[in-house]
């Protein structure tokens, strides 16, 4: 598996010009997130994906401002690289509200009950950023863990138009409170695959 964003686990499967591809996995436990019930479990959940391109800011900058790569400021130029080797200056902003502009996706979807386990770190591991340091179920001095989630699925969602440039910002809480905890991800638009709608 690859991040915990919010109480939630985002698998990238792939991201081009046509589309996203991911598995989405739910809840983890995070510390601070509310509770399903155990006693009375909907049939399912439903959240919001938002996605912009090219990224938004961060604070009035650039959205890599406060972001890493062997201790030089990360730029990204190029073919995308090491991003699993990327850190975060403590305490850097969130990403800025989206431009609806640049909204390029804006859709909720269901997120059926369905236990799955869900490994960390994943397949998709190196393959995008998140926005900031965040919350990691792997434990203290472990370099690897599974979780169980009891909800599950895969998506494919196609842009609602092209994304500009090599990068597109997701975000499960709609890039809103600019104070919020949770992390979004930031991804590289790569090649097309067999699981893209135009293949």
């Amino acid at each position: 598996m690859g991040q915990p964003t919010s109480d939630a686990a985002f698998e990238l499967v792939g991201a081009c010009v046509h589309s996203l591809r991911f598995a989405f996995g739910a809840p983890l436990r995070y510390p601070y997130a509310p509770t399903i019930s155990e006693e009375h479990p909907p049939p399912a959940i439903f959240r919001r994906l938002q996605a912009v391109s090219p990224p938004p800011g961060r604070g009035g900058g650039e959205w890599y401002e406060g972001m890493t790569l062997d201790d030089k400021p990360f730029r990204p130029n190029g073919m995308p690289v090491r991003l699993d080797e990327v850190r975060h200056e403590e305490g850097i902003p969130s990403l800025d509200g989206a431009d609806p502009d640049k909204v390029v996706l804006d859709s909720w979807f269901r997120v059926p009950r369905r236990a799955k386990k869900m490994f960390f770190p994943g397949p998709d591991r190196g393959r995008y950023l998140l926005s900031i340091g965040y919350w990691s179920p792997i434990p203290p001095g472990a370099t690897e863990t599974e979780r169980e989630v009891a909800y599950y699925d895969e998506y494919r969602m196609n842009w609602s138009r092209r994304p500009e440039g090599q990068w597109v910002a997701v975000s499960f809480d709609a890039f809103y409170p600019p104070e919020r905890d949770s992390a979004d991800l930031i991804i590289p638009i790569g090649d097309c695959d067999d699981s893209c709608p135009r293949s």
